[in-house]
């Protein structure tokens, strides 16, 4: 099946989109309250069943889970949604390539370490970043129904593996296989039902990869070092510090995926204003950076005041050590909203040696201020340094794209000027 994305003519103002975009915002809001809700219900679950340590397996898992998706969504599906055409079934061979590959490596990981989490998703990885790109692509350029039965399915799902956990009928890796598996299929059966090709290859034009070669490395550079300072802290501290900052977030997850969410719709928004003088460019991504925060703040106050006995019912006996960092960690999402708007940004405008360059240097900080934080002041020490490089990833990148913006403003006003 061919997707096309639909251009529509606008005035200055762009009101004849004003209503369809409103509603394929409410839409995608939607989507990622179903999807918040199930992962939060699968980390609420997994945190109540599992030790410490085991938590902290899980988290690795987790976010192995997030980086696979999160590169197909960059090299692949950003490409799409920035360009605003293309063909979405053959770009899911790429998609699946990606996953097969990043799962190869996660399984091995997880074998070699003893993690159940790893192995199992690792394996269920292909479909599970099939899920991810089929809904990205509903919600930014296709029809976000698509995308709300993908949700109300894998919610469902995750739904009965949840209630077996707590009934003590199966324990917390089973959960987590149960989620993992299930979303997978539910990936390949959207997939078929769209006609996507399921072959893994990459028959794509070389400018097309070098876009999304930009693209991945840019992820990699600043989602994917995130990652790596998790794995370097749970390899140098323990796991046990890493289960303390999930049981944290944990309590997050609503907030995180807010932001995911956005960002599918961001992309589409500033690509838009690609014509538009360079204060109106500016105005909107000021406008886009504060619609997001009004969505995130109350969530953020609401986890970072939760009381004690909400609390204990949530995560059970991990609720004494992720309790703590639980301020600092509301501080570091909620500052996350003008870093994504940069980031996007910067897609948009296709600047990818300057992202790369922001991306080796932020990436450079990012693992040894964590890993330092957490030796020597354990999970509030590493809580700590993620606020401090989340408030210097928002200037770095929000400031960045307005540079940028301004400097091709400039450009144009002296191109326009007769010689």
């Amino acid at each position: 099946m061919t997707v096309r994305a639909r251009h529509r003519a606008a005035g200055p103002t762009g009101a004849r989109d004003g209503p369809r975009t409103g509603r394929r915002a409410l839409l995608a809001l939607l989507v990622g309250g179903l999807s918040s809700g199930g992962n939060l219900l699968l980390a609420i679950t997994v945190t109540r069943l599992e030790s410490v340590g085991g938590l902290g397996q899980f988290a690795l898992a987790f976010s192995f889970y997030i980086l696979g998706s999160g590169l197909v969504r960059s090299t692949v599906t950003d490409t799409v949604l920035a360009t605003g055409t293309g063909v979405v079934a053959s770009a899911a061979r790429r998609a699946i390539l990606l996953g097969v590959v990043s799962g190869a490596l996660i399984s091995a990981a997880g074998a070699a370490s003893g993690s159940p989490y790893l192995v199992v998703v690792g394996l269920a990885l292909p479909g599970l970043v099939l899920y991810d790109y089929a809904k990205a692509i509903a919600v930014g350029i296709g029809a976000p129904s698509g995308a709300m039965a993908q949700e109300i399915t894998w919610a469902a799902l995750t739904a009965c593996a949840a209630l077996a956990g707590l009934l003590g009928l199966i324990d917390a890796p089973h959960v987590f296989a149960l989620w993992a598996v299930g979303g997978g299929l539910v990936g390949l059966v959207v997939a078929a039902r769209h006609r996507y090709a399921l072959l893994p290859g990459w028959r794509v034009g070389r400018a097309e990869t070098r876009v999304a070669a930009g693209f991945g490395a840019q992820f990699l550079l600043t989602t994917g070092s995130a990652q790596l300072a998790l794995t370097a802290v749970a390899l140098v501290a323990g796991t046990a510090v890493v289960g303390a900052l999930s049981a944290g977030r944990t309590l997050l997850g609503p907030v995180n995926l807010v932001l995911s969410t956005a960002a599918t719709l961001i992309l589409p928004q500033l690509a838009r204003t690609r014509a538009d003088s360079g204060a109106a460019r500016t105005r909107t991504a000021v406008r886009l950076a504060l619609l997001v925060a009004a969505a995130v703040l109350p969530l953020t106050i609401a986890v970072a005041l939760l009381p004690d006995a909400l609390g204990t019912a949530l995560l059970g006996a991990n609720w004494t050590v992720g309790r703590s960092l639980l301020v600092l960690l509301a501080l570091e999402s909620l500052l996350a909203v003008p870093a994504a708007i940069g980031f996007a940004g910067l897609r948009v405008e296709q600047a990818s040696r300057r992202a790369i360059v922001l991306g080796i240097l932020l990436g450079g900080l990012r693992v040894p201020a964590v890993v330092a934080g957490a030796v020597l002041f354990g999970a509030p020490g590493a809580a700590g340094a993620l606020v401090v490089l989340a408030l210097v990833s928002a200037v770095a990148w929000g400031g960045s794209y307005l540079l940028l913006l301004r400097d091709r403003a400039v450009d144009r006003t002296l191109a326009a000027q007769p010689a």
